[in-house]
């Protein structure tokens, strides 16, 4: 007896150990391209860089809801929990506020650093190309801010939607192309060159001079032609031409399915997925669960409510935050070791995922442009918007029909989404265990490679 069950256990161990190398293998090979590939190397260090400017904010917004909260369910008056309100207030605005500039550097300086690497670079400055970057950005942004309403007088400034998570894409964009162009100028023959007994920053200045000034010109340009066509800045038509037209599929399943698999390709790439699509979708979804909220205040009543598609996705397909990641932080506490980097970003990302704030796994494991993560990463929140939209089809589980703060942890939001029914609670406990199992086999295989990289690294 114990001869057969120690022959099933191999069995069982051996067939598992070969689905797992059979995944594992493309997979890595996936990875080892795109740790050679310098554009996506950059990409992948400039949001790693974002990742204390992005945590500390959001939770510095977390805390300013929870005491908003506090206040306004104890009805305080209270001066000194205003002010504390107020002080985390400013940091989330400071930091949430100018991430899209924060991305603009960040992008710059790794970009120029990767590039610095090729010896035909050597005259490349990371700090002058990062300064150049940053004023490539204000070429391309329109400097009034009143800038949609053409007829209504000029206000002098820069709007503020230009340096928030609206333009981070932008600010990728052209961080990066800005560092590529002043590469390429400052290795050409028409540049200033001075002596060599010159001190190395007056040889940068001048050397720089005509390469800036190109570059420059070259996004002038850029913005002159983008106008021409109808848009009022570069944000625009990438949202105009590129992100609307995958939007505006309705709000069943297909459009849901649609809409994650979106998030979760520009989350991927480093880019706040949920505020980027979220900006362009809730104009067709929010109006739905909105109805929803009046018609069951109304009536206390679940007949003739519909699915929300706003809810499906961003409630059950992304437990824990874009990704459910919140599943994947179980998966690494349980399939990690002691003492590894992953383990620690798991019980650092733990508190924070219960509150959907998953920043410190996303660029701490990291997700972004991890092939070894993509799979699940795009997978797991469909599964989970699949699964939620047919339970909650079929009757078993309620509908959300609560306008909640959005700030309470996982179980507490949905049990007072779904007016506090418990089938919405158990639905997502469900999720989440599923989420464990559906990331435990990527978790191992991102362990494998780590702990295979560390001992090449030993090694030499």
């Amino acid at each position: 007896m114990k001869a057969l069950d120690f022959e099933k256990q191999y069995k069982e161990k051996t067939v598992m150990k070969f689905k797992l190398e059979s995944i594992q293998e493309p997979l890595l090979k996936v990875s080892s391209w795109v740790e050679r590939n310098t554009i996506l190397q950059a990409i992948k260090n400039s949001f790693v860089r974002t990742i204390p400017f992005t945590v500390v904010g959001s939770f510095s917004n977390l805390i300013k809801m929870q005491i908003d909260a506090l206040i306004k369910a104890k009805h305080l008056d209270n001066v000194i929990l205003t002010n504390i309100s107020n002080l985390f207030g400013y940091l989330g605005t400071a930091i949430l506020g100018i991430v899209a500039l924060i991305v603009v550097f960040s992008s710059a300086y790794s970009y120029a650093v990767e590039l610095k690497r090729d010896s035909r670079n050597d005259n490349l400055n990371p700090i002058i190309a990062t300064l150049l970057a940053l004023a490539a950005y204000f070429v391309m942004v329109p400097n009034n801010v009143n800038f949609l309403d053409t007829k209504a007088k000029v206000i002098e400034g820069f709007s503020t939607s230009f340096f928030s998570y609206e333009g981070m894409f932008t600010g990728l964009i052209v961080g990066m192309i800005s560092v590529a162009l002043f590469a390429k100028f400052a290795r050409s023959k028409f540049t200033i060159k001075m002596p060599g007994n010159v001190p190395q920053n007056v040889f940068d200045s001048f050397l720089s001079l005509i390469p800036i000034s190109e570059v420059l010109l070259v996004f002038g340009a850029l913005r002159i032609v983008i106008q021409s066509l109808g848009y009022v800045s570069l944000v625009q038509m990438i949202s105009e031409v590129l992100i609307k037209p995958l939007l505006t599929v309705g709000t069943g399943l297909p459009a849901i399915i649609i809409v994650i698999l979106l998030e979760q390709i520009l989350w991927f790439l480093g880019l706040h997925g949920f505020n980027i699509v979220w900006g362009v979708v809730s104009a067709f979804w929010l109006p739905l669960f909105l109805q929803n909220v009046a018609e069951f205040a109304k009536t206390q009543s679940f007949a003739g409510i519909s699915i929300a598609p706003n809810t499906m996705t961003n409630v059950y397909a992304m437990i824990g935050g874009s990704g459910a990641t919140f599943g994947l932080i179980i998966a690494m506490l349980i399939f990690t070791r002691k003492g590894e980097k992953e383990r620690e970003v798991a019980k650092l990302a733990l508190i924070p995922g219960c509150f959907g704030i998953n920043e410190p796994v996303i660029f701490g494991l990291p997700i972004v442009l991890n092939p070894l993560m993509f799979i699940p990463w795009i997978l797991v929140p469909i599964i989970n918007a699949v699964i939620a939209y047919v339970v909650t089809a079929i009757g078993w589980v309620v509908p959300l029909v609560v306008l909640n703060s959005g700030n309470e942890p996982i179980f507490i939001s949905t049990w007072v989404l779904g007016a506090f029914h418990f089938s919405p609670v158990v639905l997502t406990f469900v999720l989440v265990v599923l989420d464990v199992f559906l990331y435990a086999p990527f978790v191992i295989i991102n362990q494998r490679h780590e702990r295979a990289v560390a001992d090449q690294e030993l090694a030499v």
